[in-house]
């Protein structure tokens, strides 16, 4: 399998070495971090700094280290955690699909071109082109620190549903950033949700 389905390539590496890999007594107990590294739009990062505020002042519980780094880190875990209990395929990948398209593709215009028939005749054609990205377009970037055996998990649930993605590929790094901005596109369209507050609280104690 020559795919990657992180920057870490996880899985790929298992297959081709197996467990070859020598581990130190500290591996058996110490669980094994690796650094992910996402981009997202400016402005989500702003927001997303806002809502992890509005929890920190809404709940007395919420720990003052509560970052934008573990909001995105739980969600992942919880999405996870859904597709450990059976979520359904069918209803997962066009979500992934559609998502891949709205927040990690570049947007895409159509330009009227005028093409040349015969030496006195013109006409118009249509074509799509893709947008650049400007400067104005600020992006931040996040480092999140998150188990090896989390990314592997990940990279495993990626391979298993590729054949229903449509010849989409992703990655980790991927579904992390669609995970964390079809959050944002809920919490902006419906304003915060306590409930939803109070399950990432409790996340965050069982995985921090």
């Amino acid at each position: 399998m020559k795919k990657s389905y992180s920057q870490f390539s996880l899985l790929s590496n298992k297959l081709l070495y197996g467990t070859k890999e020598k581990k130190s007594f500290f591996d058996y107990f110490l669980p094994k971090y690796r650094y992910l590294q996402i981009e997202i739009p400016y402005y989500e990062f702003l927001r997303g700094e806002v809502f992890v505020e509005d929890m920190k002042d809404l709940f007395e519980e919420a720990p003052q280290n509560l970052s934008l780094y573990h909001l995105i880190a739980l969600l992942y875990f919880d999405f996870l955690e859904q597709v450990k209990k059976g979520a359904k395929y069918e209803q997962l990948c066009p979500f992934l699909i559609s998502s891949k398209k709205k927040f990690l593709e570049r947007p895409m215009i159509e330009k009227r071109v005028l093409k040349q028939v015969t030496s006195n005749l013109f006409s118009f054609e249509q074509r799509e082109e893709e947008i650049e990205v400007t400067s104005e377009e600020k992006r931040a970037e996040i480092t999140l620190r998150i188990k090896e055996s989390e990314i592997y998990r990940g990279e495993v649930f990626l391979h298993d549903i590729s054949p229903y993605l449509m010849d989409e590929e992703l990655k980790v790094e991927d579904l992390l950033v669609i995970l964390f901005m079809d959050f944002l596109k809920r919490i902006k369209e419906k304003g915060n949700s306590s409930q939803a507050m109070k399950a990432i609280l409790l996340n965050f104690e069982d995985y921090f």
